[in-house]
């Protein structure tokens, strides 16, 4: 398999992370099991397999199209070289490459199998021009309980401020309708100048998908691949929240006129989900709704009632606050399904200031149990992915 690297635009202006938005980095508190209503995995499962036999739930009402997406383009990390490294540094921030996956053999629709190889055929012969000598492999995009794509590193299984495995965000999703929203501002449109986002996606996602408004998810809803050609099981855990990196990414400033601020206003960053049953995952496919627990909790609800209704201040420094009534706050930290950093994490804070305690004073135990959960996981894919790079550079110089 062949690691390729991005060539992006030059960033044009590059502004320092926001300190008040550093604090989501930096500060993962927790509260242990005991005290707070979690879910195993394999709870999940079990409470997946009875949430989607259940036909009431199923979206299945006559004349009612069943909510859905079709996958568009599948990623990876890109791991630099240190020569890359020090090249591009801002520009490697949140770095993906397409997976080449093999086709989709879609018996349903002849059309879009056809057009599926179509576009592997012209990617190939891109890729031919490119080197001719050098022959390409197709990946395999299998996507795992906990750590979600199996082969890389993401954010969610090693970030910087603990070493835990955020098994709610074991993929982020992003859709096509967003770039589009984003193409289409005046201001912001710059940021994807000579940028085809389908190849080299910039908000750090490994799916890229069509066919979905992001107000039509809710928490919990449980996606799965139409007509089986795959056991992948997904379940909707919550917004993504974007960070000052993407200004960085992106080359904006921050604050207000910033991309990070206008895609968290508007619900652009994309979504997360958990991973509840493995499986193959293949350009082409279509994830069909099969169980919505929780209709209420739309993600655009969530989203407005942890984040939207604060003062100005809050509101500008995109950090959460709470003006509604402390039943509905119980509720939300309640929901099984739902994320817990930047969530659930979040809720918990404005629950200890509603009881007049600092958060910032309570055992870090009491608001977070992702950080206490142990670490075998995250050590063995940390090895394998050293014992990966080993082969490829040993390969590379002829030993191998």
């Amino acid at each position: 398999m062949r690691r390729r690297y991005v060539t992006m635009p030059e960033l044009t202006t590059m502004n320092d992370v926001s300190p008040e938005l550093e604090e989501f980095h930096s500060d993962s508190y927790s509260v242990s099991s005991a005290d707070v209503p979690s879910v195993s995995s394999s709870t999940m499962t079990n409470d997946t397999q009875s949430l989607a036999s259940e036909s009431e739930n199923e979206e299945r009402v006559e004349g009612e199209k069943p909510v859905s997406f079709s996958v568009q383009g599948i990623y990876s990390k890109y791991y630099v070289t240190p020569e890359e490294g020090a090249e591009r540094e801002r520009q490697n921030l949140c770095l993906r490459y397409r997976m080449y996956t093999r086709p989709f053999e879609n018996p349903s629709n002849d059309d879009s199998t056809d057009k599926k190889e179509d576009d592997a055929d012209s990617r190939e012969e891109g890729e031919d021009e490119e080197d001719d000598e050098e022959e390409y492999e197709y990946e395999t995009a299998m996507f795992v309980p906990k750590i979600g794509l199996v082969g890389a590193e993401f954010w969610h299984i090693y970030d910087s401020s603990a070493k835990v495995v955020r098994e709610d965000r074991a993929i982020l999703f992003q859709s096509q309708e967003n770039y589009e929203c984003l193409l289409s501002h005046d201001e912001l449109k710059s940021c994807f100048e000579d940028i085809d986002y389908m190849e080299y996606p910039t908000f750090g996602e490994q799916v890229i998908v069509n066919g979905i408004a992001v107000s039509d998810l809710a928490i919990g809803d449980v996606f799965e691949i139409e007509g089986g050609h795959s056991p992948l099981v997904v379940e909707i855990t919550a917004p993504r929240k974007p960070c000052s990196y993407m200004n960085l990414k992106h080359g904006t400033g921050n604050g207000a006129k910033g991309i990070q601020t206008y895609a968290h206003h508007n619900m652009l960053a994309g979504w997360f989900a958990r991973v509840l049953v493995a499986g193959e995952l293949l350009e082409g496919m279509k994830f069909i709704r099969k169980a919505h627990p929780n209709p209420k909790w739309t993600l655009g609800y969530i989203y407005k009632a942890l984040y939207y209704e604060g003062t100005s201040l809050e509101s500008g420094m995109n950090i959460s606050s709470w003006n509604r009534d402390r039943k509905e706050l119980e509720e939300l930290i309640a929901l099984p399904q739902l994320g817990e950093y930047e969530w659930k994490v979040e809720g918990r804070k404005r629950l200890y200031k509603l009881d007049g305690i600092d958060w910032k004073t309570v055992r870090r135990g009491m608001l977070d149990p992702q950080t206490l959960a142990p670490n075998f996981i995250l050590e063995f894919f940390r090895v394998a992915e050293i014992l990966k790079f080993l082969i490829t550079a040993l390969k590379n110089f002829g030993i191998l």
